[in-house]
């Protein structure tokens, strides 16, 4: 009995003497944590960029763009950094994941540009944001501050959202109906008028578009026959009228 009961003192001395190491240690990885690690640094908002091969924007850019909203951990907003980026003119589409919950993936896709826009109500040199922009391959406008070189055809409109986008899917079907023939440019002020290569101006009205671009074919055909071909394609062709059209060499 007395064997037993000097075994169990020396248990509880030992559990004792144990737990009081641990509570040193631990004090001592505290006090450590507390010297070498920087609180600012843990929570850090740490994100992962995938983005579009040679978009005309840096990731540094888009950073500086969304830095009010990152620097809370807690309170960061995945749909809110969402709308902030795809705000940003040349950002087509943002995809805000949360991988962790200080680590973010963020996948832009960046605008593809179908058509150079100018603003009908513009001087031709003016540069503005207002002025010109670009019009993307799914009808949308847009109007970065920084603009870059394209080959893409030239639309004018006015400075409208739904104009531009109305004028996008007119070119669609204004091309189909010449093909092979090519639109350089296409201009929606009052009227439609069209620029085609190598030099063919081509006025179509505010109605009756699509028939009147038909009747221009058929007529641009039989003409090739007995006009020049160099006075031709630098002709202006205005199809407004009832029963005919006029042309101007």
């Amino acid at each position: 009995m007395k064997y037993k009961r000097s075994n169990r003192r020396k248990k509880s001395i030992y559990q004792a003497v144990f737990k009081l190491l641990s509570i040193i240690v631990l004090l001592g990885l505290i006090t450590w944590g507390v010297q070498n690690i920087h609180p600012n640094e843990f929570l850090k908002v740490d994100i992962n960029w995938d983005i579009d091969k040679d978009p005309p924007v840096t990731q540094q850019t888009l950073k500086q763009h969304i830095l009010p909203l990152i620097t809370e951990t807690y309170q960061l907003d995945l749909h809110e950094i969402k709308h902030e980026l795809e705000r940003y003119p040349w950002v087509a589409e943002a995809e805000v994941k949360r991988l962790f919950w200080n680590f973010i993936n963020i996948k832009i896709s960046a605008q593809q540009i179908s058509m150079r826009w100018k603003n009908k109500d513009c001087p031709n040199d003016a540069k503005t944001q207002t002025c010109q922009g670009y019009i993307s391959t799914k009808g949308e406008l847009f109007t970065p501050d920084k603009i870059i070189k394209s080959d893409a055809i030239i639309a004018t409109s006015a400075h409208n959202k739904d104009i531009a986008k109305t004028l996008f899917d007119d070119y669609q079907i204004y091309q189909a109906i010449i093909k092979p023939m090519v639109i350089t440019s296409i201009f929606k002020t009052n009227i439609d008028t069209l620029f085609i290569k190598p030099n063919i101006k081509v006025v179509l009205g505010y109605q009756k578009q699509q028939k009147r671009l038909k009747n221009f074919v058929k007529v641009y055909k039989k003409l090739r026959q007995s006009i020049a071909h160099a006075k031709l394609n630098r002709a202006t062709f205005d199809m407004r009228y009832a029963k005919g059209f006029s042309l101007k060499l």
